[in-house]
């Protein structure tokens, strides 16, 4: 059985990996941010208020104990008008 040129070379199946690896990891990104969004703008076609819920989350900077943090905010849920 013949293989393709490109992956005849390990260098070349190499990068092709690699290359796989990072289009499915935007892929999935990219659905996820849809998905947030969809359920974002079906909350205010409904007339709700989206309510974003923030954390704060610490990392390490160095060995010697000195932590860093980074706040993000998330969708929570959808305050619909009384």
């Amino acid at each position: 059985m013949t293989q393709h040129p490109l992956l005849q070379s390990s260098g070349n199946r190499v990068y092709l990996a690699i290359a796989f690896i990072l289009v499915t990891v935007l892929i999935l990104f990219m659905v996820g941010e849809f998905r947030e969004n969809a359920r974002v703008a079906a909350c205010k076609e409904k007339g709700g208020t989206p309510i974003y819920q923030t954390k704060t989350q610490e990392f390490p900077i160095n060995n010697q104990g000195s932590q860093g943090t980074t706040d993000y905010q998330f969708f929570d849920h959808c305050q619909m008008p009384f």
